[in-house]
């Protein structure tokens, strides 16, 4: 939802109640929200600039819906991808979200990897680096502890030379 401002309320418990009624997945909005503890309460995933007390204007109210918007900048359109946690929000153009969730996840399994190890061998980090998704080289301590699992160049696009995007 883009806001008329970064300190202006876009709505708090009331709204988002009703929202989640709707069934609403979740909002992100440039703009802040007032009642956090409620809205929280409510689990409805809300991704605000900041919080308020203000209520906001009148001009806040819902004008649209499945319309194409600019939130800080960035395109939004009905079908894209949207992905949020406590770092931030990103917005995943529905034509490649497939890929970048492909990507994405191959990341994380390989995340889950390495804190593995390093919880049964604790050490530095570091020698797992470079971590960059398309470019783990075969022969690296990160190579050779994924051949460990089970994962290689002819399974993973995680490898140098595998990248398919």
């Amino acid at each position: 939802m883009s806001s008329c401002g970064p300190a202006e309320s876009v709505g708090g418990d009331i709204k988002f109640l009703r929202l989640k009624q709707l069934n609403i997945g979740g909002l992100v909005t440039d703009g802040s929200v007032r009642d956090t503890d409620e809205i929280l309460d409510y689990g409805f995933p809300c991704f605000a600039h900041g919080t308020t007390a203000r209520q906001g204007p009148a001009a806040m109210q819902p004008w649209e819906c499945n319309g194409v918007v600019s939130v800080s900048g960035v395109t939004v359109r009905p079908g894209d991808a949207i992905v949020g946690d406590q770092d931030g929000v990103v917005v995943v153009p529905a034509k490649v979200a497939e890929t970048v969730y492909g990507i994405a996840h191959g990341r994380e399994v390989i995340e889950g990897i390495v804190k593995e190890e390093l919880t049964k061998n604790p050490g530095p980090p570091g020698k797992f680096y470079p971590f960059m998704s398309g470019k783990i080289k075969v022969e690296s301590p990160l190579g050779q502890l994924l051949a460990t699992k089970g994962i290689t160049p002819e399974n993973s696009n995680q490898f140098e030379g595998t990248a398919d995007w």
